[in-house]
């Protein structure tokens, strides 16, 4: 039973790693932004330094550089509310571009995390495949090693009846 159980988690493994074969991503182009500050410089770096080396750090960096872009666009619209004319119109332009380069960026950054995370579930996915292989192994040399002894207690029983 436990060889059947084994023998079945490793075909569900490989059926595992034929659907978690590399197919192209599509990849989003990083934006550049209309209306280009430090807060789209430091986010665009945040996410490229993110797609390069995805890790904990890296994504806390991300969420502060949008969390500083969404702050700009706040100020912006302070702006706006509190201004008229050309002022007004320059401001609202301002903030509507940064609102939707953040878009953009905010859709590169999903996009990254999830092949981050894809890339993970690969990488644990054939730790656990090597591990129900050596189970596999070690399970047969079990079944192999039964099969002798059962071998070995016949021709005992064998020579016993003989009488030798």
């Amino acid at each position: 039973m436990k060889t059947l159980t084994i023998l079945f988690s490793a075909v569900a493994v490989s059926v595992l790693f034929v659907a978690c074969e590399d197919k192209t991503p599509q990849v989003s182009e990083k934006p550049t932004a209309e209306t280009a500050n430090v807060e789209t410089t430091r986010l665009g770096s945040a996410i490229d330094t993110y797609i390069r080396t995805p890790n904990n750090s890296q994504s806390a960096s991300v969420d502060e550089a949008f969390a500083e872009l969404d702050g700009e666009i706040a100020e912006l619209d302070r702006q706006v509310a509190g201004a008229s004319g050309e002022q007004r119109s320059e401001a609202k332009a301002k903030a509507d571009n940064l609102r939707e380069y953040r878009d953009k960026e905010r859709v590169r950054y999903t996009e990254a995390q999830a092949r981050a995370r894809a890339q993970a579930v690969k990488e644990e996915t054939a730790k656990l495949g090597d591990r129900v292989e050596e189970g596999a192994k070690r399970a047969g040399e079990g079944v192999k090693d039964a099969a002798e002894a059962v071998k070995d207690s016949a021709e005992n029983a064998v020579d016993a009846v003989r009488g030798e």
